[in-house]
């Protein structure tokens, strides 16, 4: 059997699933569907402005996690202060054995993401989008897409089915034919994209990620 590209990371590596030492929120379920998106990832936490940890899933020791995105919260904050660079919205910090990204949030939340050294610069915008739009539905945030901090066009996880060849036949529940008009480039290797056009006549960009994650730039 040929070994999967996209196996996890190894416990010895990022340390064991540690045991929480708080009770799983709402928000529990959003950080691990994260995790489960993004190559690489293996801890998410979100922080509110003062630096305290409001939840966290992953690989890791609870007081370390929270730690770390404890900094986080303060680098991001550091910045703003300085004011030159106006409000950072976005950071990634790559380092020789682990790397982090930092998504500010509305109200000083902090969303950060924990990743293997080479995993941060091909991070996936779409999975952030898809879970900050989530996390925003959770905590009933407003005015989500002044302040998203994942900045690229919105991006909506939609099922899809395909031919023998990969191409999409079918989107969303209720399983809606779709034409292929043509393929998206400037892609990644491990990504493919599509212009369809559905049955009603509209049309949507449809990307596949690694782990068979689909797409779309248009709710379905």
């Amino acid at each position: 059997m040929k070994p999967s590209a996209e196996a996890p990371p190894s416990s010895r590596t990022f340390g064991p699933v540690a045991p929480r030492d708080t009770d799983a929120t709402p928000f529990t379920t959003i950080l691990e569907d994260l995790i489960e998106r993004v190559t690489g990832a293996f801890a998410a936490i979100i922080v509110d402005s003062q630096g305290e940890a409001v939840d966290y899933a992953g690989r890791g020791e609870p007081f370390e996690l929270r730690v770390s995105a404890a900094h986080m919260q303060i680098v991001l904050s550091s910045i703003q202060r300085f004011g030159v660079l106006g409000d950072p919205r976005w950071l990634v910090l790559r380092g020789p054995r682990k790397s982090v990204a930092a998504s500010a949030l509305p109200d000083g939340y902090v969303l950060v993401l924990l990743l293997r050294p080479r995993a941060a610069f091909t991070l996936s915008t779409r999975a952030l989008k898809v879970c900050i739009r989530a996390l925003a539905e959770e905590a009933g945030w407003r005015n989500l897409d002044q302040r998203d901090g994942a900045k690229q066009r919105s991006w909506f996880e939609v099922a899809v089915e395909t031919d023998r060849r990969g191409r999409p036949t079918c989107v969303g529940a209720k399983r809606v034919p779709v034409e292929v008009l043509g393929t998206v480039m400037g892609l990644s290797v491990r990504e493919r994209g599509f212009r369809v056009r559905t049955a009603e006549g509209s049309e949507l960009t449809l990307v596949r990620e690694p782990r068979q994650r689909w797409y779309a730039d248009e709710p379905v």
